[in-house]
């Protein structure tokens, strides 16, 4: 009963696919055969990338031991891990103004035209 519900499945999709293609120009039938094999291509890289991406992958359960390096206790032979160094990046701060006072980033600088003054509209044809 399963495999009778499977190729009937199979040949709606076979059937469906050759009026589709029937009816469909050149240039459509290109963009799906496109769309078809750029998908199945993809297909194959997305499972290689799920699979290395996996927490597990190519790990054994037990663990191994610690090469030496940071962390490593010779006499104890056993590995402390070290906590990751961390590097703070920031903004240089501002330079000095050339005006002789301190200015703030959120001032016009002098020579500024002013915010507050009214603005002369020309409106064409308008006379």
């Amino acid at each position: 009963m399963r495999n009778g519900i499977i190729l009937a499945g199979i040949a709606f999709a076979v059937a469906l696919a050759v009026i589709v293609g029937n009816r469909l120009s050149s240039e459509a039938m290109a963009v799906v055969v496109g769309a078809v094999c750029g998908i199945s291509a993809s297909v194959p890289v997305s499972i290689a990338l799920v699979i290395a991406a996996s927490k597990n992958w190519g790990r054994s359960d037990e663990p191994r031991d610690a090469p030496y390096g940071a962390g490593y206790e010779v006499g104890a032979h056993r590995y402390a891990p070290q906590p990751p160094q961390i590097l703070v990046v920031s903004a240089p701060p501002p330079a000095p103004s050339p005006y002789g006072f301190p200015q703030n980033q959120f001032y016009l600088p002098p020579g500024a035209p002013d915010g507050g003054a009214p603005r002369d509209f020309k409106i064409i044809g308008d006379e």
